[in-house]
């Protein structure tokens, strides 16, 4: 499959509601055409900023002190993290096993970056965070690492969903109070639904 790669005009798309399910959305179906977000290091950096997996300090020393070789190996490492992560994400809305090559791989991000949990507040209240050491070439994706190993360990993965319209390709962890969400987000998906739902009943309502 042809993917295509967009020059970025705005931030990222955030309706995952978790930074794995986020990381994954980078993915996505514009105008009909399959899309990738993520066209090199510098647009995985500032999604990583966006995301808060990173700080700004850390995303300049990535973008004016690493060596064009080891951006390129980040950015590589990335794609292949986000592969396995939608794997596993396809896995879990199927209501199949997860497959053992992702838990290898998310433990395998965690073993290269020694780091500790951290206490951090933010959008009105206090979540935990990894918090990696130094600025070292194996870390920067450790976070993410850590946010997939809190999903399979304490999440209900009976709320990880795909986008009900069937044209996408975006996933969500449903918060909602009775679990009913279908949607990516209405602006995107669900007004265009339910358009084409209204349309199609009119069109079949016999004339008197």
């Amino acid at each position: 499959m042809t993917t295509g790669r967009v020059q970025l005009l705005q931030p990222f798309l955030f309706v995952g509601n978790h930074p794995c399910l986020d990381f994954i959305n980078t993915q996505m179906i514009v105008q009909g055409n399959p899309t990738d977000l993520l066209g090199g290091c510098e647009d995985l950096v500032t999604w990583l900023v966006q995301a808060s997996v990173v700080d700004k300090v850390q995303a300049a020393v990535v973008m004016t002190q690493w060596s064009h070789k080891d951006q390129e190996q980040l950015f590589e490492q990335g794609i292949r993290f986000r592969g396995t992560l939608r794997e596993m994400v396809k896995r879990i809305v199927a209501r199949k096993s997860i497959p053992h090559s992702a838990v290898e791989f998310i433990n395998q991000v965690l073993s290269r970056c020694p780091g500790y949990p951290q206490l951090v507040y933010k959008n009105g209240g206090y979540t935990r965070q990894f918090q990696s050491q130094a600025a070292q070439k194996d870390c920067l994706l450790a976070p993410l690492a850590e946010a997939a190993s809190d999903l399979l360990c304490s999440g209900n993965l009976s709320l990880v969903k795909k986008c009900g319209n069937p044209a996408c390709i975006l996933y969500f962890y449903d918060t909602t109070k009775n679990h009913t969400r279908n949607w990516c987000s209405m602006q995107l998906c669900g007004n265009r639904i339910k358009v084409a739902a209204h349309y199609q009943r009119k069109r079949h309502i016999p004339t008197v």
